[in-house]
């Protein structure tokens, strides 16, 4: 998601791009880490008032599809939170980093 000015001037506006993933691990990755940081997230209130999940899914279900903004404010965690999500993978902060970035990186 990127905040960016469509017109010289203009009001800025929210940039949704849908990137499909090409490995299975990158999938199975995300997927983990999309989960974990639900169950982590659950306990912080959200600006609409309700879970992620509910108000994307709100007149049609999503199937299939992997909430980027959840995965990406995973850096913004605190450092022991950090560790306990990727324990929870399977893996360390730093490999988590890395994964996130490779992917974000073969967008480009």
């Amino acid at each position: 998601m990127t905040r960016a000015s469509l017109v010289t001037g203009g009001a800025e506006s929210l940039i949704y791009v849908t990137i499909p993933v090409q490995s299975r691990e990158g999938v199975e990755f995300l997927e983990g880490l999309e989960r974990n940081m639900r169950l982590t997230l659950m306990e912080v209130p959200r600006w609409t008032g309700r879970d992620s999940l509910s108000y994307r899914s709100y007149y049609s279900p999503v199937k299939h599809v992997i909430d980027g903004s959840i995965c990406e404010s995973y850096e913004s965690l605190p450092m022991d939170v950090q560790k306990k999500v990727a324990e929870e993978l399977d893996r360390t902060v730093v490999e988590v980093k890395k994964k996130m970035e490779d992917i974000r990186n073969g967008v480009m």
